[in-house]
């Protein structure tokens, strides 16, 4: 029976060799290995359990720290955790859509240049600070609100402090797009006035606020919050 495989992370292989001021020929004789098994193991990460322990133990870490982080996040889809989530959801749009329906004319809501604004400003902000490739994950990561037990992995918390910071990047967004709403009243402020338009243009200002509020406490903050649990599980 062949021992199973297990892959390394050459990179880490190499820091913590070079951390101890190895050569690989040092390394492979404190390890016990063979010098080709280390130039293998910093090459393609393809290695045996008791290479990988052979060399956690002459490096003095854990294997864990040695071995290829995921790239995937691992979750399990149950069809009760996603009607859960969805209802939950219905739910909560539906509150809102109630408390807008209280408040008069719906098309007092309704600005669809804030909602794209805000969004927009949100994921470019996002591919500033973590590249297009984060801003993707981003997105793709919406979908883990809906899941159920999502494994913890360098993935799980690099997609958790992406949607964090989205939180702040979308609030940030519209607090642009109220100062700005509010210089361009206050720029036209008489006019306002004399048209009777005032108080309807402070309403599209807050709109800004209103659409980023829900995103963010309705969307955004759940899925960080369990994407924080299942970290610090």
């Amino acid at each position: 029976m062949q021992n199973p495989k297990f892959n390394l992370s050459p990179e880490r292989v190499k820091y913590y060799r070079k951390d101890n001021g190895w050569s690989q020929e040092l390394l492979a004789k404190a390890a016990g290995l063979s010098l080709r098994t280390i130039q293998r193991a910093e090459k393609d990460g393809n290695s045996s359990v008791e290479t990988q322990l052979a060399l956690a133990a002459a490096l003095n870490v854990s294997s864990k720290n040695l071995s290829l982080a995921s790239t995937q996040i691992e979750t399990q889809w149950k069809w009760r955790s996603i009607m859960q989530s969805i209802s939950a959801l219905l739910v909560v749009f539906g509150a809102i859509i109630m408390l807008v329906i209280l408040g008069g004319d719906s098309a007092m809501y309704s600005d669809y240049c804030s909602g794209l604004f805000i969004l927009l400003f949100m994921y470019a902000s996002t591919a500033i600070a973590f590249g297009g490739h984060g801003m993707i994950k981003s997105i793709i990561g919406l979908k883990y609100l809906f899941a159920g037990d999502i494994s913890s992995s360098d993935s799980t918390k690099f997609l958790s402090v992406i949607i964090t910071k989205q939180i702040s990047f979308i609030y940030g967004g519209a607090l642009i797009g109220l100062m700005v709403g509010l210089i361009a009243i206050f720029s036209h402020y008489n006019e306002s006035i004399a048209d009777g338009s005032l108080y309807s243009a402070y309403a599209v200002c807050l709109v800004v606020l209103l659409y980023a509020s829900v995103i963010a406490e309705a969307i955004l903050r759940p899925l960080a919050t369990k994407l924080t649990l299942t970290i610090n599980d």
